[in-house]
């Protein structure tokens, strides 16, 4: 059951914004000087003196934390585990103003501190209680000082957080200390410290990296003593370009590694096979600084290194370094001292174990085994140990590190690797794409012919739980991994010759998501499961003419390198593209007593061809113009039946109200439903970035015709009303006992439909669901609610029926009450989607990703029947029309005419 509705998050901004107004224009306002005193006794507030624009701004920065961690604290305000469903303990300390005093050793200064975490709350809910955990924030508007000399920080305040009822709770008297090394550097590069207040607030312990500007870097000639790079190592010019250096060094060296042991072991104490740079500091110059955490953790998910990325990681095991990049050679040379954790906010440099070093670089050759982007080595200088080397911490070997969680590889330009096909990897894809039994593949099907390298790329979800994603990383001996536009200029520059047989080599980078080994799917149905990711590097042969590709993948799985991973995909030909993308299976080599072995899986792809996504685009461009066209046409035909009208002020009574106001409710229902939020659907299943400025376009485009005709309609309406009313003594037969009958007619017409609407929507979804073989690739069964939407449509689509059994009763009233402008013109308005459907199910293939704009089978029934019957049946209705309006009436109701019968006067001869 799902949770309430968290608080209002626009209330957190608002007042967060009116009190940093507050604070920075009155510095005191919430702290007086006797509560200053009493909680920061050692630090004599002083006076402020004239600061410098330039010197403000670096003492402000010198101050920032933009994440830390905090433990401890009242039960209350956060729930003890640090990290509870992926909401985790963090602080941030955001100065406002920072000035000099009249003491020089003083600092005055005024910040905010937020304190974010996890809470666990509850509700009541069918007699009930049910836990859930929210993040929440509590947030310091402090004033203090701070001391060069003790490097503490003393702050005092109040907090403030919005209720759960929306009003303010009120945190008084609070007092920040905060130790903050002046300057920090390798040995002292945290800031360690304390937030205390009253007895039910507790004391939370905070610890940060430090991250200003003022480091004391102290590796300068030792950078020398860096180890060559193992591999051949990217230019410097290619990996980080002109401009930026420091932030692409971040973007890119933020990230995960596996570490593989050579040798004896490196760190008795970091034998853990994760490594994780979690901060890094770096100046324009290439001087750089870090944080990294060891842990054995080897699962990943994607929200897990989204959290892994932001969050301080306070870990058992943890280095600091610092160093420069050397640009000639393209290499990152850090020293680099082992940290203990002796609280769980307490880290200390052991600084007799400062003897690490550690080189980075990226790799310009990748493999089948090596595809990171960044690559390292972590060794022991004996220069740097100072012979308290208790417990053996510190002993020879190495160990080589290799990037394994890079997120923004789209926007990094690898066009300059090159690419190393493992032959014996290719001859055993070879040998298996020679075993599949080719008569099953049909030999006239026919692929693309101009390639593009997404063409190749696919996603996949298996029969039952899990899914994937498979990139290429290179086609032949191109490189198409990473950043789009330089792949799409690289493929088409390198035309695909280096072909034997018809089969191209190519290589792949597979995301597959699955539950854990160790998951049973429960028998009753309900569930649910958290996917890991397993990365498959697989390259092998794809014949072009075929659409077969066959691979052979490797994974690391339980410790171990799997590499005895088969990968055979059939890409489904242009003939067959409307039933899916193709299918494939993922299966296991070894045999079933081997631990690694695997049952196969299934996979299912769905996606669409380059030129597919052309067609379609320019499908939605066309059908888009269609309907504005269509709706501007409605317009116009009301427009025109309106003047018709007034300029006969007897069609008016005989207009039949319940077709207007069948037409009036087509057009207000496109207005009523989310109709944005539905054109941005459609566009979503062909680019993954949104385009508000233009949905914005075709939304005013597609609504302003439509509201036009629909206050058009309603005018028709109020017309025919009032022709009704002035009508209603007179002796001519009654429009009003006339209508009486088209509802008469047509009501229980109309709800027969329905149910029998609703009855073929059963009998399909049992249908659906009683078939256990049936997979679905394209679109959802139409819900109920659905089906009766495009019953709905049918009954738009003959719009023209009331009129023509009000035309019946009417016998003899010798009134045209319809223009053909408006009968003609709405029916051809209402088939020509049928006509376009047949039309353009001949020039298009079906996709199983249909724009539906114009011609929609949500909104009306399409297909080969109904695509005849429909047109046909308006048709007839408006053929009729014209007889009943040309002959004046002569077809009418039998009951009709022997009902006016009886009143008729003989005339005088």
């Amino acid at each position: 059951m799902a949770p309430p509705p968290p608080k209002n998050p626009n209330l957190y901004a608002y007042h967060l914004c009116f009190l940093l107004l507050v604070s920075t224009t009155t510095l005191s306002a919430s702290l007086t000087t006797s509560s200053y005193s009493t909680v920061c006794p050692s630090l004599k507030p002083a006076s402020d003196s004239h600061t410098e624009d330039d010197d403000s701004l670096s003492l402000t920065c010198s101050f920032q934390i933009s994440t830390g961690y905090f433990s401890g604290g009242a039960d209350s305000l956060f729930s003890p585990d640090d990290d509870l469903y992926n909401s985790y303990r963090s602080f941030s300390l955001v100065p406002h103003g920072a000035s000099r005093t009249n003491n020089q050793t003083l600092v005055h200064l005024t910040a905010t501190l937020t304190l974010t975490g996890p809470r666990n709350s509850s509700y009541r809910s069918g007699g009930r209680r049910h836990s859930y955990t929210v993040t929440e924030s509590i947030s310091f508007f402090l004033d203090g000082y701070y001391s060069s000399v003790s490097h503490e920080l003393c702050m005092a305040g109040t907090g403030t957080e919005v209720a759960t009822d929306g009003s303010l709770k009120r945190y008084p008297e609070v007092a920040l200390r905060l130790r903050v090394p002046s300057p920090p550097s390798l040995v002292d590069p945290f800031l360690v410290g304390s937030l205390e207040g009253f007895a039910d607030f507790g004391t939370h312990h905070l610890l940060a990296y430090a991250e200003g500007d003022d480091y004391n870097y102290k590796y300068n000639s030792e950078a020398a003593t860096c180890s060559p790079p193992a591999q051949v190592a990217r230019g410097s010019l290619q990996v980080l370009g002109n401009n930026s250096a420091c932030a692409h060094l971040k973007e890119q060296l933020t990230t995960s590694y596996r570490l593989e042991h050579g040798g004896a072991p490196l760190l008795q104490r970091l034998r853990q096979p994760r490594m994780h740079i979690n901060q890094m500091q770096c100046t324009a110059d290439g001087a750089v600084r870090a944080y990294m955490v060891f842990s054995n953790g080897t699962g990943s998910t994607r929200r897990g290194r989204y959290h892994r990325q932001r969050r301080f990681l306070v870990d058992k095991e943890a280095a600091v370094a610092d160093g420069q990049w050397d640009s000639n050679r393209g290499v990152l040379c850090l020293r680099a001292c082992r940290v203990v954790r002796s609280a769980p906010s307490a880290l200390a440099v052991r600084e007799h174990e400062c003897g690490i070093r550690m080189s980075f670089w990226f790799p310009a050759v990748w493999t089948l085994r090596d595809r990171s982007v960044v690559a390292g080595m972590l060794w022991i200088s004996t220069q740097g140990t100072t012979g308290n080397n208790d417990d053996a911490a510190l002993t020879s070997g190495s160990l080589s590190a290799s990037s394994i969680d890079v997120t923004d590889n789209h926007k990094i330009n690898f066009t300059d690797v090159k690419y190393n096909y493992n032959d014996t990897m290719l001859e055993e894809a070879r040998k298996h794409y020679l075993k599949i039994n080719k008569e099953k593949i049909k030999g006239s099907d026919s692929f693309p012919a101009n390639y593009t390298y997404r063409d190749f790329e696919f996603r996949y979800h298996e029969h039952e739980v899990g899914r994937g994603d498979a990139y290429p990383v290179t086609i032949g001996s191109v490189m198409v991994h990473g950043e789009r536009l330089a792949a799409d200029d690289s493929f088409s520059q390198h035309p695909m010759v280096d072909l034997k047989h018809n089969l191209l080599n190519v290589s792949y980078d597979i995301h597959h998501h699955a539950p854990p080994d160790d998951w049973v799917r429960p028998t009753n149905g309900s569930y649910s499961v958290t996917l890991q990711e397993r990365r498959i590097s697989a390259e092998g042969v794809y014949d072009l003419k075929r659409g077969l590709l066959s691979m052979i993948g490797c994974r690391e799985h339980k410790g171990s390198t799997d590499c005895r991973i088969l990968v055979t995909v059939q890409f489904a030909s242009l003939e067959a593209r409307g039933q899916g993308h193709g299918r494939g299976v993922i299966s296991s080599l070894r045999e079933r007593t081997d631990p690694l072995f695997f049952e196969k899986t299934d996979i299912y792809l769905y996606g669409m061809y380059s030129n597919e996504l052309s067609e379609a685009i320019s499908r939605m461009d066309l059908e888009s113009i269609m309907l504005v066209a269509s709706t501007t046409l409605s317009c116009v035909f009301t427009v025109l039946q309106i003047l018709h009208t007034k300029r006969n002020p007897e069609a008016a009574r005989a207009t039949s109200i319940t077709m207007l106001v069948i037409l009036a409710l087509g057009f207000l229902t496109p207005l009523v439903l989310n109709f944005d939020a539905m054109f941005k659907s459609r566009r979503s299943r062909y680019f993954a970035y949104s385009m508000d400025g233009l949905l914005e376009i075709k939304e005013v485009m597609m609504r302003a015709p439509l509201l036009i005709t629909f206050v058009l309609q309603l005018r028709l309406v109020q017309l025919a009303w009032s022709g009704r009313r002035k009508s209603a003594d007179q002796t001519t037969p009654s429009p009003a006992a006339s209508e009486r009958i088209v509802l008469q007619i047509c009501l229980p017409l109309y709800m027969l439909g329905a149910v029998l609407a609703a009855i073929v929507h059963v009998i399909n979804v049992r249908a659906a669901t009683e078939d256990p073989i049936v997979v679905r690739i394209g679109r959802e069964a139409a819900t109920i609610w659905e089906d009766l939407v495009s019953y709905a449509g049918l009954i738009l689509d003959g719009f023209l029926l009331p009129q023509v059994i009000l035309n019946a009763s009417l016998a003899g009233s010798g009134v045209r009450a319809i223009s053909p402008w408006f009968y003609i013109g709405c029916t051809m308005n209402r088939a020509m989607p049928h006509v376009y459907d047949v039309v353009m199910g001949q020039i298009f293939e079906p996709s199983i990703n249909p724009s539906d704009i114009y011609a929609s089978p949500r909104s009306d029934l399409f297909g080969v029947m109904w695509d005849i019957v429909i047109p046909c049946g308006a048709a007839l209705l408006a053929m009729l029309l014209f007889l009943q309006q040309r002959f004046r009436g002569a077809a009418s109701l039998p009951s009709q005419r022997r009902r006016s019968g009886g009143y008729e006067m003989v005339p005088n001869l």
